[in-house]
């Protein structure tokens, strides 16, 4: 495949996600063997025994890197590109490995303790749980969802934001409700309004300093667009269910 990485694995998951969504979107046909190769190079960097990714191909994975090779596998599907199926299974079993309360919470590497809330990767574990299949109506997404709906959005951590903002706008719902108009008038309000920083975001934590405004930026306006570019999974469309399914889940 397409080595793109240009430092880590994060970097080739949002060169995949930006591929793969360009090409769904525009459908134009040079975009197509560039996106798919970069899809192919995800697939050949997967730790093929415990499931996940990390910075460099084959290594152990931890749930960051995993959330975003994740999410541009679940673009290239929706792009209609060659996604081979036990790749989301052996994903699976890596989330596995990193859950805790049944797979309501999750680590980075290893399973929560108890002083540690784990916010950040709870956030990617549930989206990642959704990709890989999981119903609505089950127990843990259930727990997984109230928690980041009693959290609510971070001030400073645009990570968790993003994530979060995912999970509850596919979730639907009351959760939703009280999320999306926090967080959208928070981002609305700490805009730059000014100088040559007018139009940016920046919030200080240990991401967003290492990151700085370009970074702050990309993610607050991703969290922004997140409903206009995604359906959510758990709408009849999205999902295809058939009336059984829907009423199990019910």
């Amino acid at each position: 495949g397409a080595d793109l990485r240009d430092g880590t694995m994060y970097g080739q998951g949002l060169a995949a996600i930006a591929l793969c969504e360009a090409y769904a979107m525009s459908h134009e046909v040079t975009l197509k063997g560039l996106a798919q190769q970069a899809v192919d190079f995800v697939v050949h960097a997967q730790d093929k025994k415990g499931g996940g990714w990390r910075y460099e191909p084959g290594q152990p994975g931890d749930t960051t890197v995993t959330g975003w090779q994740l999410m541009a596998l679940k673009s290239a599907q929706m792009a209609q590109l060659n996604v081979p199926s036990p790749t989301f299974f052996m994903a699976q079993r890596f989330l596995d490995s990193v859950s805790s309360e049944y797979g309501s919470r999750y680590g980075y590497l290893s399973p929560l303790s108890q002083k540690n809330p784990g916010k950040t990767t709870t956030a990617i574990g549930l989206l990642s749980r959704m990709y890989t299949g999981w119903r609505r109506g089950r127990p843990a997404l259930v727990r997984g969802v109230a928690l980041l709906d009693e959290w609510g959005p971070s001030k400073t951590n645009m990570y968790f934001n993003y994530y979060a903002t995912q999970v509850l706008c596919h979730w639907g719902g009351p959760q939703w409700e009280r999320w999306n108009p926090k967080m959208r008038e928070y981002l609305i309000a700490t805009q730059a309004a000014s100088g040559h920083e007018a139009g940016s975001w920046y919030f200080s934590d240990r991401h967003g300093d290492k990151g700085g405004r370009l970074y702050n930026t990309a993610m607050a306006v991703m969290i922004l667009e997140v409903y206009y570019r995604y359906m959510p999974l758990y709408n009849r469309e999205a999902v295809g269910e058939n009336s059984r399914e829907r009423k199990m889940d019910e």
